[in-house]
């Protein structure tokens, strides 16, 4: 192996090393970022919160929402 050969060898595993330390910054970086966005997995239910909003006094209270839970494009 010539001298020129060993050189770009190192200068090699020199830029390898730092991708890698690139690669784990970064890495830490986002991590600490998606964390301090405290997303909450607790979020409300949408079919609950329907629920709960709607009053049923008559009979066709109760047929609307039998309706709207069989139609197709509602997604429970």
């Amino acid at each position: 192996m010539t001298r020129e050969d060993e050189i770009g060898k190192l200068e090699k595993q020199v830029m390898i090393s730092r991708d890698s330390e690139h690669e784990k910054f970064k890495t830490e970086f986002l991590n600490e970022y998606f964390e301090s966005l405290n997303i909450s997995t607790n979020e409300p239910d949408w079919n609950v919160l329907i629920l709960q909003a709607m009053s049923f006094k008559e009979f066709q209270d109760c047929k609307a929402l039998l309706d709207m839970l069989d139609d197709e494009c509602y997604k429970i």
